[in-house]
C-alpha cells in the first residue's frame, strides 16, 4: 500500500486520515473503515479517502465495492498510486491486459514509480513474459536498491531464464543486504527463507522477530512468521500465530485464507472449509478458496467432487497451475484428458514451474509414457535442488553419532517405566515405503486413532520443550545428561502423550499411531521413553522407494530428495541406521514389506493387528473405504483397493535412472 498526499483536509481531518492509514496498515480494518467514513461524511469527494477505502474493501475481499471506490478516486484525481492499486485489483481478477495498461499509465505519470514497475514485473512473470519481467524488476532496483522483494523475484526470473551467473550475483546482493527498518527485516526474512540455501531459515526467523520487536503491531510480520513455519512443516506453530493475528483482526481476507490452508494441513478440514465458504460468500470467484475446498474434498477421498471444482477453477483461470496439479491427483489420467495436458504444457513452456513439472510427471506416468514422465520429474527436481543443499558429510556424521551414543547400554540406562494409559504405535521407515497404507489399515480399527505424520518426537529428542536443556542438538544433547537426574526421559514421554492426546475425543480409543517416517532417526530414544511400545518398520524395494521419493514434491526438510545421487547416499545411511536398531530391538519391531502387503494382503493385515495386541475387525481389510483425512502424497493410492502396479515400478524407468541402478546395485534382488 502506498500513501498519497491528502487533499482538501483540515488539520483534524489529516490526523484522522493518518490514524486510518495506521489502522489499515496494521490490519485493523473495521476501525480504519469507520474513520474513513467519518472523514467522507464531512468531505464526500476526498479522493484519498475514497481510494484507500477501496483498498480496504479489497483487503476484506469485497471486490465490487473496491472497484467502485477505485474508479471514483481516479475520476477525481489521476494519481499514480491510485492507478497502481487499481491494477492490483485487475491482476487479482486475472484481467492481465487491464492491469498492465493501468500500470503503464501510472509509470507514464511517474517514471520512477518503483511499486508500479514491481507489480508489472509480477504480472509479466505470471503470464510467462520472463524477459519483460526481468527488465521490470531491474527498473525497480534502479529506482529503489533496497527493494528486497524485487531482488528475490529477479532471482527467480533469472533462474527460469537459466541466467546462472546473473542469478548468483543477485543471491549475493540479497545475502549481503543489511536491513535497517522493520519493513526491511520483514522483506529480507521472506526472501532468505525462500532461497532455502545454507540453512538460512533460522536467520529468516530471527529477522522477522527483529521486525516484530521494532514494530509489535505489524500484523504482516506475524503473518510472514506463520508462513515460514508452514514452509518448515511446523504447522502447529503456524496455526498458533495465525490465531493470535485473527484475534486482533478477523476481516483480513488473505490471512483467513492462509489460516484455512494451515488448518487443512493439521487435519482440521471442517473448520478450514467453513472459512473458505465464508470467503466465497463475498468473493465467489476467489480461486484460492475454491482450491482449498477442492483440496479438502480430495483429502477425505471425495475425488469426484474435488475434480469438478478443479475443472471449474481451470475454466475461470486457464493458467491456474495449482488447480491442474490438484486435478492430476484426483484420478489416473488417460487419453481423454488430452486437452488438460496440452494446456499444462503450454503454461510450463512459457514459465517453468515446480508444481507443474511434478504434475505432468505424474500424468505421463499414468499414461505409461515413461520417457516424458521422467523428463518432467527431473525438471521439477532440478528446480528444487537449485536451492536445497544436501550435506553428505554432515548427514553421515549425524548417523555415526546416533549409532555411537544410542547403544544398548545407554538406552537401558535412561529407560523409563512404560505405564501410560494411551499406547502409541510408531510406523516408521523410508518415505514412500508403505507407512500411510499401514496406518490406514490400523486406523480402520475402532480402538485406534490415526494421528498421521506427527512432528513431536523430533522436537522432544532435540529438547525443544525442555527448560533445562544444555544443548538443542540431537543426538549430542544426550551426552550432557548421562550422569544427571534422568527424570527428563519420563517428562519427555509425558510431553509427547499430552501432545497427541489432544487429537483423541473418543473414550474407546486406546491407541494412537504416529506415522512420521523420519522417526527412524529417533528410535533409540523412542524405546527409552516407551520400552513396551509397538514399532512397525515399513520396507519397500530400495529402488522403488527412492524413485517414488524422487517423484514427490516434498517440502525442503527432505534435502536429499531432489537428486538421484543424493538419494543413493541418503538411502545407504538410512539402511545403516535401521540395521543398527534392528540389531538392538529386532524382537520388538515388526518389519512389514510393502510387496508382502500387496501380494498377501489378508495375511499381513492379520499379522499387523495381532502384533498390536488388537482383536480382529473385518473393517481393517476395508481400509480404502475409510473417510479419514490423509494429508500425505499417498492420499489417492490408499483410498483405492490394493493394486500391484507400484511393485517393481522402477523397471519402467530402468534405462532412464542409471544413478539409482548403479548406486543401489547391492540391494537389487534377483
Amino acid at each position: 500500500m502506498q500513501k498519497s498526499k491528502t487533499k482538501d483536509l483540515n488539520r483534524e481531518h489529516i490526523e484522522k486520515f493518518q490514524k486510518a492509514q495506521r489502522l489499515q496498515q496494521t490490519g485493523h480494518l473495521n476501525e480504519a473503515e469507520k474513520t474513513y467514513q467519518e472523514i467522507l461524511t464531512d468531505i464526500p469527494n476526498n479522493p484519498d479517502c475514497i481510494h484507500f477505502l477501496g483498498l480496504l474493501f479489497f483487503q476484506k475481499g469485497d471486490l465490487d465495492k473496491a472497484e467502485i471506490n477505485y474508479k471514483k478516486s481516479i475520476e477525481l484525481a489521476k494519481n499514480p498510486t491510485y492507478l497502481n492499486n487499481y491494477a492490483l485489483l485487475a491482476y487479482y481478477k486475472k484481467d492481465y491486459k487491464s492491469a498492465i495498461d493501468l500500470l503503464l499509465e501510472s509509470i507514464k505519470l511517474k517514471s520512477d514509480n518503483a511499486e508500479a514497475w514491481y507489480n508489472l514485473g509480477c504480472i509479466y512473470s505470471d503470464t510467462g513474459e520472463l524477459n519483460n519481467s526481468e527488465d521490470a524488476y531491474k527498473r525497480v532496483i534502479q529506482y529503489n536498491s533496497k527493494h528486497i522483494k524485487a531482488l528475490f523475484n529477479l532471482l527467480c526470473v533469472q533462474e527460469n531464464l537459466d541466467k546462472t551467473e546473473d542469478a548468483k550475483k543477485t543471491i549475493d546482493l540479497i545475502m549481503a543486504f543489511k536491513p535497517s527498518s522493520p519493513d526491511q527485516y520483514h522483506s529480507l526474512a521472506i526472501a532468505i527463507s525462500r532461497l532455502n540455501i545454507q540453512d538460512n531459515m533460522q536467520l529468516a526467523i530471527d529477522y522477522l522477530r527483529q521486525a516484530i520487536s521494532e514494530n509489535p503491531n505489524s500484523i504482516e510480520a506475524y503473518r510472514a512468521l506463520a508462513t515460514l513455519h508452514v514452509e518448515r512443516n511446523s504447522t502447529e506453530k503456524a496455526k498458533e500465530i495465525y490465531e493470535q493475528i485473527i484475534k486482533k483482526e478477523s476481516n483480513f481476507q488473505q490471512i483467513n485464507l492462509e489460516y484455512a490452508n494451515c488448518l487443512a494441513k493439521t487435519g482440521e478440514l471442517e473448520k478450514a472449509s467453513k472459512i473458505f465458504n465464508e470467503i466465497l460468500k463475498n468473493d465467489k470467484n476467489n480461486l484460492i478458496a475454491l482450491n482449498g475446498i477442492a483440496n479438502n474434498h480430495r483429502l477425505v477421498g471425495n475425488f469426484q467432487e474435488a475434480e469438478k471444482i478443479y475443472q471449474d477453477i481451470i475454466k475461470r483461470d486457464s493458467n491456474n497451475i495449482v488447480a491442474y496439479s490438484g486435478l492430476s491427483n484426483c484420478s489416473k489420467f488417460s487419453d481423454k484428458n488430452a486437452d488438460v495436458i496440452k494446456n499444462m504444457e503450454k503454461i510450463i513452456l512459457k514459465k517453468p514451474d515446480v508444481t507443474g513439472y511434478f504434475a505432468l510427471g505424474k500424468i505421463y506416468d499414468d499414461l505409461k509414457i515413461f520417457e516424458k514422465a521422467i523428463d518432467y520429474y527431473r525438471k521439477g527436481n532440478h528446480l528444487r535442488n537449485k536451492r536445497v543443499k544436501f550435506n553428505e558429510e554432515q548427514y553421515k556424521k549425524r548417523i555415526n553419532s546416533i549409532i555411537k551414543i544410542f547403544d544398548k547400554s545407554f538406552i537401558t540406562k535412561i529407560q523409563t517405566e512404560d505405564n501410560f494409559p494411551i499406547k502409541p504405535i510408531f510406523i516408521l521407515g523410508a518415505p514412500r515405503s508403505g507407512s500411510t497404507l499401514v496406518e490406514q489399515i490400523l486406523s480402520s480399527h475402532t480402538k485406534v486413532f490415526g494421528g498421521g505424520e506427527l512432528g513431536y518426537i523430533k522436537h522432544i529428542a532435540s529438547g525443544k520443550y525442555s527448560d533445562n536443556v544444555k544443548t538443542k542438538l540431537y543426538p549430542e544433547r544426550f551426552l550432557d545428561n548421562t550422569d544427571e537426574d534422568l527424570s527428563f526421559v519420563r517428562n519427555d514421554a509425558e510431553t509427547y502423550l499430552n501432545k497427541v492426546q489432544q487429537f483423541i475425543d473418543d473414550k474407546n480409543i486406546i491407541i494412537i499411531t504416529d506415522k512420521m517416517p523420519g522417526n527412524y532417526e529417533y528410535l533409540g530414544y523412542i524405546f527409552s521413553m516407551f520400552p513396551n511400545c509397538k514399532v512397525i518398520n515399513t520396507k519397500r524395494d530400495p529402488i522403488d522407494t527412492c524413485l517414488s521419493i524422487f517423484f514427490q514434491n516434498f517440502h525442503s526438510g527432505h534435502k536429499y530428495a531432489f537428486d538421484l545421487d543424493n538419494l543413493v547416499i541418503w538411502y545407504k545411511e538410512y539402511d545403516r541406521l535401521m540395521n543398527h536398531w534392528l540389531s538392538l530391538f529386532d524382537e520388538k519391531i515388526l518389519t512389514v514389506n510393502y510387496e508382502s502387503i500387496i501380494n498377501n494382503t489378508e495375511e499381513i493385515v492379520r499379522d499387523i493387528i495381532s502384533y498390536c495386541n488388537l482383536e480382529w475387525q473385518d473393517e481393517c481389510l476395508q481400509f480404502h473405504k475409510s473417510k479419514r483425512t490423509i494429508n500425505t502424497a499417498s492420499n489417492w493410492q490408499v483410498k483405492q483397493p490394493i493394486y500391484k502396479t507400484s511393485n517393481q515400478r522402477w523397471k519402467n524407468y530402468e534405462k532412464f535412472i542409471p544413478e539409482l541402478i548403479d548406486g543401489l546395485s547391492e540391494f537389487i534382488r534377483d
